[in-house]
């Protein structure tokens, strides 16, 4: 058996996936998961801020010990970042340094890598017996949809839009969030057209969030999450019942969100409008996703290096 990790540095959090693989057995040594916001403010100074890159580098400190602990080198950890990073100009610099002092090596994957590595993790979920899913990853910084013909994991259509929680809520703040939203859903309208299912596969934490609270979770429970199912009435429901709600309240209700109670509004609004347009009625929830896939590929393949 080889022991592999795989650390995915979005747009709003950090995740860590550790697991001793052989041709037969996944078994999971660590699922690590901390809220950084590195995308926070992205829009406004085309930078990381220095808070989130201290959240960031803190948190993979921690990840670099865990890693260490299991006899895994940091140097060995395959390790993605995605939208946010693509767009900072001080994204570099501040890979270096981790790699300098951390010694993680960091590859900033292209949307069409998301695409890919994403739809690998889903699909090592054998309970999917459709034909053609449709996926859905809201991170921070960007929404990518993948449909994919389940058998022969070729990806059909896969695109990725600008909005996020952490842009929804940096919207919000400015008072432009249901304006901005519905210009990105209108530009990639017939893109959307394109993917209307009536059973939407949703990845990454704002969704797998959003299915625990729906389960009266306080705290996250990861083995009743995968594969959980629920109705768009219900994500209404709770839209409808959380409206007023401040991120305290968010908070106190559902302390397994975290630093995530700042942005699970926006979250949720997000969720609903694209729910709407793709006219889907049933979601699927999965806490597979790009950290899995990269760590069942062993690698990241050139052609999916994001290059400017």
């Amino acid at each position: 058996m080889q022991i592999r990790a795989s650390v995915d540095i979005g747009s709003n959090s950090v995740l860590l996936l550790m697991a001793q693989i052989s041709d037969h057995h996944f078994d999971i040594l660590a699922n690590e998961s901390r809220v950084t916001g590195l995308g926070r403010g992205l829009d406004d100074t085309g930078l990381f801020c220095d808070e989130a890159m201290v959240d960031t580098f803190q948190a993979l400190t921690e990840y670099k010990l865990i890693c260490e602990k299991n006899k895994i080198d940091p140097s060995e950890v395959i390790v993605t970042a995605t939208e946010a990073s693509r767009v900072a100009s001080n994204a570099q610099s501040f890979f270096q340094k981790i790699k300098d002092e951390l010694g993680f090596s960091i590859t900033i994957i292209s949307g069409l890598g998301e695409a890919y590595y994403s739809t690998t993790g889903v699909l090592f979920d054998k309970n999917i017996d459709s034909e053609i899913i449709t996926i859905m990853d809201i991170g921070g910084a960007s929404t990518e949809l993948i449909q994919v013909e389940t058998k022969s994991q070729n990806i059909r259509s896969s695109f990725s839009m600008p909005v996020g929680v952490v842009r929804m809520t940096n919207w919000r703040d400015k008072g432009c969030e249901l304006e901005n939203l519905q210009e990105v859903l209108s530009r990639f309208s017939l893109e959307l057209s394109q993917v209307k299912t009536n059973q939407l596969y949703c990845v990454a934490g704002t969704m797998t969030s959003i299915a625990n609270m729906l389960l009266g979770h306080k705290d996250f429970i990861e083995e009743e999450v995968h594969g959980f199912q629920f109705e768009k009435t219900q994500l209404t429901s709770l839209i409808e019942k959380t409206e007023e709600y401040t991120p305290e309240e968010f908070l106190s209700l559902y302390p397994f969100l975290g630093k995530r109670s700042q942005t699970i509004k926006a979250g949720l609004k997000l969720a609903k409008n694209v729910l709407d347009v793709l006219e889907c009625k049933r979601v699927y929830v999965s806490t597979y996703g790009l950290r899995y896939g990269t760590i069942l590929a062993g690698q990241i393949e050139e052609k999916y290096v994001w290059t400017k």
